[in-house]
This record gives structure tokens, sequence and C-alpha cells, in this order.
């Protein structure tokens, strides 16, 4: 699905820059499930680990400077395992990268995503297009995968506690199973992971199908509800994308109430590789629409706060040359986002009488609350007022600060097409349209 995605967004940008030349929370007021202010970083980025020990440290710091506080990368365990009882944990300078990023102060997540042919249930069965000798069949011994997994969590788990587990085994051909095979896998994993590491982060699903037809080969959602137990974090992905892309947080979110659970939701891919100024008039960001491939990255990670993701994991920093790591004006749009958002927690969505007009406010843990609004079509405009007794700062997407002092206790500004920040704010806002 990472890849579908991120293809649709390299086009769309291809064909722009021709054109152009160039853990539990609150229900928000009519909005989705708000998650609590986590004691981590909430933003990352989804990576691939250069080879070179000397490009990393500038890669840590770059990563560092965009705002991000997390980078999630895939184990290559079939180079690191090749045969049974052999490992290579510094294959390809893999374990010098996990050092380096972790000293940098970044927070790892690393996945468990196939594994070699001697231990899969079908050595001639599908294997990764990346890397032909990672085979996408489930495990098929017990004993011998929980050994393999011990001996990575002992390894590696001086740089990691948080470990994802498959990817998007409900369709997205990285796991060649069927539900049942995916929570035998589950239970596997975490089960050696918890053995080594207690205090592991398991982060399981990496979902983006939702609620499919019951007992289906892909209704992973419905039985991993059921194993609380065997997870911590609910992974999704792509949930602000069209409905033929991907399911929306709702899936999730009924999923979890019908079976009587809450657990965090990390929304662990989303696309967010463009920003405002690319898009030509009259373009839409409207989320669960086309436009919701379209998004920066404050749209995106203010979504999905608002939705209820305790986390969010731009898709990718270095995939390919339409990523963040190429884009110096998408990163600053992320440090912006993470400048502002990080510590703070969804308060309610502002209903402003225009589907076109997004405004989310956020309370931040000193009190203070901040609102982040745009409108979702390129060249309109829309006038707001909004109460304070105190000056109020703008932070527009490319992090330029202005100042607003209030008129008989009330600050006009300008809604458009870039989102902006406003910082300042006192509980009781009001906000308002005026012509």
């Amino acid at each position: 699905m990472r890849f579908k995605i991120a293809a649709l967004i390299l086009a769309f940008a291809v064909c722009l820059s021709f054109a152009l030349s160039c853990r539990q929370g609150q229900v928000g007021e009519s909005y989705g499930l708000a998650a609590e202010p986590s004691k981590t970083p909430f933003l990352g980025v989804c990576v691939l680990l250069p080879k070179d020990p000397k490009e990393l440290p500038a890669f840590a710091s770059a990563i560092k400077r965009a705002g991000f506080g997390w980078v999630q990368t895939d184990i290559p365990l079939s180079r690191i395992n090749p045969r049974e009882g052999v490992y290579e944990f510094n294959y390809g300078n893999f374990e010098v990268a996990l050092k380096v990023l972790r000293q940098s102060g970044l927070h790892l997540l690393l996945k468990f995503l196939g594994q070699a042919d001697w231990i899969s249930r079908d050595p001639k069965g599908p294997h990764a297009d990346w890397d032909e000798t990672l085979n996408l069949t489930p495990p098929k011994d017990k004993a011998k995968w929980q050994e393999v997994v011990k001996q990575i969590v002992r390894r590696y788990g001086a740089y990691c506690r948080a470990w994802q587990i498959g990817n998007e085994p409900d369709g997205g051909g990285y796991f060649r199973g069927s539900a049942d095979d995916y929570m035998a896998y589950l239970e596997w994993t975490s089960t050696a992971i918890r053995s080594v590491q207690p205090e592991a982060i398991i982060v399981a699903g990496e979902l983006f199908r939702g609620l499919v037809e019951p007992n289906s080969h892909g209704d992973v959602l419905r039985k991993l509800v059921r194993r609380p137990d065997l997870f911590d974090v609910l992974s999704v992905h792509y949930p602000l994308a069209p409905p033929q892309h991907a399911a929306g947080m709702e899936d999730y979110l009924q999923a979890m109430r019908e079976a009587r659970i809450t657990k965090p939701v990390w929304n662990t891919e989303q696309s967010a590789g463009i920003t405002c100024d690319y898009l030509p008039e009259g373009a839409t960001t409207h989320i669960r629409t086309e436009g919701g491939l379209r998004l920066s990255p404050l749209k995106a990670v203010a979504h999905s706060l608002a939705l209820g993701c305790e986390k969010v994991f731009l898709f990718s920093w270095n995939y390919d040359t339409s990523s963040i790591g190429y884009r110096p004006d998408v990163q600053t749009e992320c440090r912006v986002a993470a400048e502002n958002l990080d510590g703070a927690s969804f308060a309610r969505k502002l209903e402003l009488g225009d589907k076109n007009l997004t405004a989310y406010l956020f309370r931040r843990h000193d009190g203070e609350h901040l609102l982040t609004v745009w409108t979702e079509v390129k060249g309109l405009t829309a006038k707001l007022r909004l109460t304070s007794r105190q000056p109020v700062t703008v932070i527009n997407h490319k992090g330029e600060k202005s100042i607003l002092h209030p008129q008989n206790g009330q600050v006009s500004l300008v809604a458009d097409f870039c989102p902006k920040v406003v910082r300042g704010l006192q509980e009781g806002v009001q906000v308002k349209r005026f012509e």
C-alpha cells in the first residue's frame, strides 16, 4: 500500500512541477477519539537507512531538524538471519545505524516484516519485490521463530522498545497469510519480544482496510481487537485517504468500541509530501476524498490528531526523490507542526458552517490553547474573529510569525488554503466568520 500511495503522490507532484514549471482519549465535539498527549514525541517518519556509516550523523541530524522524534524502519531479517543459527546483526551497518539514531535522541520503531526461506512456511512462496531473499509467507515453526525474535530483541533492544508486527496483513500483499495466520504470527512474536523485554511496546495491525467482510481472508481487525493482551498500540495506514484506497478512522474506533477495549492508535503511514504552494487554484484537500492525497504535513498531522491518533508517521523520508528528505519546504512545515502540536491534546473541532473551512482547537499541557486553521480549496479565503484579551501569535506553514493585537477583545485574521497555527489563545476562545 505504501508504494501505491507514494506512486500516486509522485505522479501528482510530477504533473504539478511540469504545469507550474518547476492511550485512551476523550470524545471531541462531533469528531473522533482524541488521544492524550504522549511522553514521547508524536511525529515520526518512515526511512530507509543509509548503509554508509559516514552518512549517518548528518542523516539523523536532518531528520531531527525537520521536527521528527521517531523513525520507523524495517528489520532486514532475511539478511540478518539468512540461515538457522546464523546472525549477521550489523548487516549493511544496520546496528551502527540504530546506535547513531538513538544516540541522536530519536526514538526507534522497528518492524518485523518477512523472514528468510529457511524458517518460512513456503520457501518458494511470494518474496518482497525490494529484496528477493525476504519471504512474505508466515513462519512455520513456533519455537524456532521465537528464538529468532528473542535474538533480535536481545541485540537491538538496547536501542528500541517499540516493535511493529507485520505490515498490512489485511490485504496489502506484505503478509501472505490469512487473518488467523496473522493472529498466530502476532502471538508468537509478541510473546517472544516480551519474554526478553517486558516493557516493550507492541505495535500491531498496520491495517489499511478496516472492517471488511466478516470471516474473510483479510478480516484481521475484528480478530485483533478480541486479543488486546497481544498488543499495546493499534497501527493504521492512510486513514485520511479516499475510501477506495483505505478505511477511515471510524472503522478502527468502531471495532474497539464493539470489543469494549481502548488502545492508543498510531497512524504509521501517512502521506504528506507536498505544500500548499505547489497546488493549482481550485485544488482541494478534503480528507476521505481525492483531496486526501494532497495533504501538506500540518493538515495531515492536525487531522490525524483530531481523529484520535496518538502518533503520526509520515511516509517517507527517502524512499524516492519526491520524499520529504529531498524537500526543504516540506521539512519546514513538518517542523512547524512538531514545534506547535507536540504535547498538545485535541480539544474540539470548531463548526463554522462551511465544509471548506477547517479549524481545530488544541490544548497544551500549560493550559495554552492553539488553533490550526485553513480552507480546503485553494483560492478560497475566510475572515475570522477570535476572542482574546492578549496578543496572539500567528505562524504560517513556512514558520513565519506575526503578532495580532486585540481590539475590543477580538483579533482578526484571514484563513486561506495554506494552514496556520494561532498561539496564545485561552480555553473559552470563540471563533466567528465575518464578511
